[in-house]
């Protein structure tokens, strides 16, 4: 049987990826996390509690207990991407251990972008050079109060229009051993490399949703972490597709060993739960895509 162009662009367009929904951030100490983004000016639109819920999708017990708390920058809900802190009851949140920085696989950092990063977070001197959209620019470091690493990226206001006032979840850092593995993966998800970026970094970016990145930086000699849902820090991504379902058959369509959907119930929200399927890219970094027709959703077409 031949497959028709219309067959293929339609298993492609079931399994890529229309918008960054949010990244997954564990966190002990949840009071003083949300105090932290709610000053760098990401506010509380959403929590739930759970009392009793099934952990085995996530790697844990059958019984869990968290809250969770969904940040966001000015944009809003349908409109930006969020940071999900996660504070853990049962089973409690666990150090995250690393060797060092510079050796470990996955995901490092979050970033935001403001035209006064200095402002932003007083007294950070800590500055370095991190690539993002395949550019170089500075990066004034600052930590959440679990030790999370957060890139504060400085943009020329006249350049950013029709947006709110306050800084713009912006990115995510990742550390990859294979950039050319990472980009095949991603790609099937329907992200794109940012073009001409420098030697050791790789800027990825949805069509559907511009103003979002995911950077990587090149370490070959990085290990894979021994870190699980209720490690401390960064965990995981969330991505929207149409329908979780699609998805993961077009995948299966590629060859992909990916486990089934599963259902998330979230019972004190109004969709009362999410259709979810968890991959794993390379190097282990946990990606969530969740079914969130693109109707919910109002990403602007040009990046910011």
């Amino acid at each position: 049987m031949t497959v028709s162009d219309h067959e293929l662009e339609t298993t492609a367009l079931d399994r890529r990826v229309h918008a960054v929904l949010h990244c997954n951030v564990n966190t002990p100490v949840l009071a003083e996390s949300a105090d932290f983004l709610t000053r760098l000016g990401l506010v509380e639109r959403m929590r739930s509690v759970s009392d009793d819920t099934d952990g085995r999708p996530l790697g844990l017990g059958e019984h869990t207990s968290s809250t969770t708390a969904f940040h966001y920058d000015g944009r809003g809900p349908r409109s930006a991407p969020a940071i999900e802190l996660v504070g853990w009851r049962e089973p409690p949140v666990v150090a995250r251990e690393v060797a060092t920085k510079s050796h470990t696989l996955g995901f490092e950092a979050i970033g935001l972008r403001t035209p006064q990063p200095a402002a932003l977070s007083p007294g950070v001197t800590d500055m370095t050079e991190v690539v993002v959209r395949g550019r170089r620019v500075t990066a004034w470091m600052a930590s959440d109060p679990a030790g999370g690493p957060v890139e504060l990226i400085q943009v020329d206001p006249s350049a950013v229009v029709d947006e709110p006032e306050g800084a713009k979840f912006s990115h995510v850092r990742l550390v990859s051993s294979d950039l050319e593995r990472t980009a095949a993966w991603w790609q099937q998800l329907g992200f794109e490399p940012v073009p001409n970026a420098p030697a050791g970094a790789l800027s990825l970016v949805a069509a559907e949703d511009p103003t979002f990145s995911i950077e990587f930086r090149h370490d070959p000699g990085a290990v894979r972490p021994d870190w699980h849902a209720n490690t401390a820090g960064l965990y995981r991504i969330a991505l929207a597709v149409e329908d979780v379902v699609r998805a993961h058959h077009a995948l299966l369509d590629l060859g992909a060993d990916i486990p089934e959907p599963v259902f998330i119930p979230m019972v004190d929200t109004p969709t009362g739960g999410f259709t979810v399927l968890f991959l794993a890219d390379p190097d282990g970094a946990v990606v969530e895509l969740v079914s969130r027709p693109r109707s919910e959703v109002r990403r602007p077409t040009q990046p910011c």
